[in-house]
């Protein structure tokens, strides 16, 4: 009977390292409910500033300080390395002609909802050149005690996206392949929204 005891103790006792050691699997789409209006206001304030002068954002450690500004300059990329709160930040962004205190503004939205990065990325459907917005989001519940953590990447399409009954997007003139950006092997939050959780911010 001991046997048997410590058999189901030790079954148990390894169930419960791995649940603990997982992330919900909800987390996406429930961050992405409780945080709609702040993400979306995020991606259009970025697209809009995005559009007059290219750019994107990596905030670099879990404080939320200092960040990795890339200029795009024509065909140039300067990429430099900022605290926040440094007037060299604001001095930078108004030397390569940008609108400082909207650009700030993003940043501060961004840190308020620990949206780590963010991009635009182009890709192609049907031959036809669009973009995405791209953003990855830290959270403490994408920890994970035995493989560290993860990010959550969100990345907001122009238009509506087909995906198969299992919220997996699909390719759009073969709806039996799957489809990837950026590597990653999306999942359905709407419509026009996809995420995938990875090791990687990007």
């Amino acid at each position: 009977m001991k046997k048997y005891t410590y058999i189901f103790t030790g079954i148990y006792g390894l169930l419960s390292i791995l649940v603990s050691c997982s992330y919900p699997r909800n987390f996406p789409t429930n961050f992405y409910a409780r945080n709609e209006s702040r993400l979306e206001a995020i991606k259009n304030d970025f697209s809009q500033l995005y559009a007059r002068h290219p750019f994107s954002i990596l905030f670099e450690e879990k404080s939320f300080t200092h960040i990795s500004f890339e200029f795009n300059e024509d065909s140039i990329k300067y990429i430099y390395h900022f605290n926040i709160h440094e007037r060299a930040f604001t001095d930078s962004l108004k030397a390569h002609h940008y609108n400082a205190p909207a650009v700030k503004k993003l940043v501060e939205d961004m840190r308020a909802i620990q949206c780590t990065w963010i991009a635009n990325v182009d890709y192609y459907e049907g031959f036809q050149a669009r973009k995405l917005v791209q953003m990855s989001v830290r959270n403490k519940a994408l920890n994970n005690k035995l493989k560290g953590e993860s990010y959550c990447i969100l990345v907001f399409f122009e238009t509506p996206q087909p995906f198969n009954n299992k919220g997996i997007f699909l390719d759009r003139s073969d709806r039996k392949r799957r489809r990837q950006i950026n590597g990653n092997l999306l999942k359905r939050v709407n419509d026009k929204v996809g995420f995938a959780i990875n090791k990687q911010y990007r």
